[in-house]
């Protein structure tokens, strides 16, 4: 006996009890079990629980048409409205069209063949089993993703050493009150933690840590308060509302943290300084309120200080660097070097991020974490992406010309959020056919961010450059908005580890689990992982066993110029610095 005849519910509604007898008899004859009939279709709503798997309906019934009936179904059961099968006398088109489109499956007339009906009724029970497997199936699925979801989502909240709110769980939360009203920031410097680090070693560094960060938190300075981590060297202090006698407050944190702290016997000496800033709407940038903070503490014996706008010369920077933008654009001032990326399986090099470089007349050299912030506040960035791709895919046909690739060799180029506009994947397809570079040897690597601000244009075209063969990166994977749900709806085939989830991998078993349930997840969606900031063997080591498939960092190589790179494609692209050697089984 099938299932569907041994569980299958089946609801024959007619208004005429020897049609109703005779439906059940062929149905019980054909092994059906569990048959309810209804003669007074006004009572349908009692019949409701459970819901039946199938509805065999009569039209015309004194007490409450089949059309009333199909109605009330759709609207008590909504979606999970059963497959309605109409079984009536009434040949009437008209009445059969508005049946049809009130939902009714299928519509047989009288008089009909019993073989007939019984197939078809099988054929609908058959289908809506296998519809109501597929929503059970996809119903746990999203429930262990969004558990999944929501540890995660836990542990990037969360500093692993003080189990205290980390840098983004302080930004989520300032950015939240400030929506509300007044938010205070107390920006907490331990001026000591690198002697510690010196003297005494790094494990005894977060053991100290770890005491002021508990000793702050459980003190009657903060109680009711928000304390959280900020780097290694600061904790914050959020303030919520209204705020007097500030700085007898902050002189209160520092008495309660400067000075001896013993540990293991060990006498440690600390002295604490608090930067302090304040802003009110949620039109402020919360960003910059903590840049204040950290702007605003004291560089001298002064315990205390407040932002003030005159501590703000990086303005002046910023202006010179926004100005000298498009003159380096217009003149050719800025190159491209490469940093190699490593399979951590074979050792070999299977391709190099292009990172971008300009050093401005007046200030020298200038970093891309620092000019391309201010390029993306202004009308420069679309111009700067477009000369970091005709750079990128220049080199690329001058490799292709002069030196033997690897086959999985591809080259990643970083696109911003004002890049991913309409018409951008187009640009990006006519260029690469303009100068026969295959776009398979072609990575895009986007942010969480950058897509975020522009989802529904970004996702149509990353789309439609994956399609065409490019492969597309979520870079800076935990920095972002980190949602597990982007994993699996995002066009993409690499997850790149930001440096901040990798620089304390080899001493921090937090972020060791953190990382390996990342890599596990995005195994899981079918997307491979690459750690970016590797800069120790020991990282290295835990992220072969944890499965990690690509590295890049200073443990390998610095970004290198042109001719550099081009050095190492000609030597065969073998790992220069540290080779890479099978993972460390433990």
């Amino acid at each position: 006996m099938t299932r569907e005849k041994s569980q299958a519910q089946i609801l024959i509604i007619d208004d005429r009890p020897e049609n109703v007898d005779l439906l059940t008899a062929m149905l019980l004859q054909s092994g059906y079990q569990h048959i309810t009939g209804l003669n007074d279709p006004r009572l349908v709503a009692d019949y409701l629980s459970p819901i039946p798997d199938l509805v065999l309906l009569d039209m015309r019934m004194p007490q409450r048409s089949g059309l009333d009936v199909l109605d009330l179904l759709n609207n008590t059961l909504g979606e999970h409205c059963p497959p309605v099968m109409v079984l009536t006398a009434d040949s009437d088109n008209n009445l059969r069209n508005q049946a049809l489109c009130r939902g009714a499956i299928d519509y047989l007339t009288k008089p009909f063949d019993h073989h007939e009906v019984l197939q078809r009724i099988h054929n609908i029970l058959h289908f809506q089993f296998k519809t109501l497997k597929e929503r059970d199936q996809a119903a746990r699925l999203q429930m262990l993703v969004n558990k999944q979801t929501a540890a995660l989502r836990t542990l990037s909240l969360t500093d692993p050493l003080t189990n205290l709110p980390n840098r983004r769980a302080l930004v989520d939360a300032a950015e939240r009150q400030l929506a509300k009203g007044m938010v205070t920031v107390f920006m907490i410097a331990l001026d000591g933690m690198e002697a510690v680090t010196q003297h005494q070693g790094h494990l005894m560094t977060e053991a100290l840590y770890k005491h002021l960060a508990g000793l702050l938190a459980s003190s009657s300075v903060a109680r009711g308060q928000r304390i959280g981590v900020w780097d290694n060297t600061r904790l914050v202090m959020l303030v919520e509302g209204d705020i007097t006698a500030i700085d007898a407050l902050a002189k209160r944190i520092c008495r309660l943290l400067s000075g001896h702290h013993t540990l293991d016997g060990r006498l440690m000496s600390m002295h604490c300084h608090v930067g302090i800033a304040q802003a009110e709407g949620e039109h402020h940038d919360v960003e910059q309120l903590f840049r204040q903070a950290i702007l605003a503490i004291p560089t001298d014996d002064t315990e205390v200080g407040h932002y003030r706008q005159e501590l703000d010369a990086q303005s002046q920077r910023e202006h010179m660097i926004r100005n000298g933008l498009s003159p380096a654009l217009e003149q050719g001032g800025l190159s491209l070097v490469f940093q190699p990326k490593w399979d951590l399986n074979t050792g070999s090099m299977v391709g190099a991020e292009a990172l971008l470089r300009w050093r401005h007349p007046q200030l020298g050299a200038i970093s891309p974490a620092e000019f391309i912030p201010i390029a993306e506040r202004s009308a420069d960035m679309i111009q700067l992406g477009d000369a970091v791709f005709s750079m990128a895919l220049r080199a690329l046909v001058r490799w292709r010309e002069q030196y033997t690739l690897p086959e999985a060799f591809h080259l990643a180029i970083n696109v911003s959020s004002q890049q991913l506009r309409h018409g951008f994947a187009d640009s990006i397809l006519a260029r690469c056919q303009a100068l026969e570079v295959p776009t398979q040897i072609i990575q895009l690597e986007v942010t969480e961010s950058a897509l975020i601000r522009h989802m529904s244009v970004a996702l149509k075209e990353l789309q439609q450059l994956r399609d065409a063969g490019m492969h597309i990166a979520l870079d800076d994977f935990g920095t972002g908005y980190s949602s597990l749900s982007y994993l699996k709806q995002l066009p993409v085939d690499w997850v790149k580890l930001d440096r901040s989830f990798i620089q304390d991998l080899a001493s921090n078993a937090g972020d060791k689990h953190l990382v390996g349930s990342v890599i596990d997840l995005a195994h899981g969606f079918g997307h491979g992982v690459v750690a970016e900031g590797v800069e120790e063997v020991g990282q290295q080591q835990i992220l072969q066993r944890i499965g990690c498939d690509q590295a890049q960092g200073f443990l390998y190589a610095k970004p290198l110029g042109t001719e550099q790179f081009e050095q190492l494609l000609q030597t065969g692209c073998e790992c220069p610095a540290t080779a890479i050697s099978a993972p460390v089984s433990g």
